[in-house]
């Protein structure tokens, strides 16, 4: 099975640093990247490939959804929100969003939201699998 790529964007240092721990430990992700500034977020998004993006929401200089609209739909990886605000879920879901995860995120509920990621992707590209 091939490991998902994944990048990690979030405002909070310590939150990239513990997702990319908690999808280390899965061992079903290959970190492609993360960044702490949405502009280098999407400078990296608009030059590399990854499988998805796990998204903060609320960050001072761009928002999670301003991001996503600023990617060319050709260049948008699978999204799956992290934050620590749940009403932004609908509007997450209406943006095709793969999953939601509050902050802190557990580690079950972040395999589980992996394994969605998987499954979506086997969709896309069976050959992957």
């Amino acid at each position: 099975m091939t490991p998902i790529r994944a990048f990690v964007l979030d405002d909070e240092p310590l939150a990239v640093e513990r997702l990319l721990r908690l999808l280390r430990q899965t061992g079903r992700v290959e970190i492609a990247g993360s960044a702490t500034d949405p502009d280098d977020a999407l400078a990296w998004l608009r030059s590399n490939h990854t499988d998805v993006l796990f998204l903060d929401i609320e960050m001072p200089e761009r928002d999670g959804f301003t991001l996503i609209a600023a990617l060319p739909e050709t260049l948008r990886p699978a999204v799956v929100f992290v934050t620590a605000y749940d009403q932004h879920a609908v509007r997450a879901f209406a943006a095709d969003a793969i999953d939601y995860l509050l902050k802190p995120v557990e580690s079950e509920r972040l395999k589980q939201a992996v394994e969605r990621v998987r499954t979506r992707r086997a969709q896309w590209s069976p050959e992957l699998v």
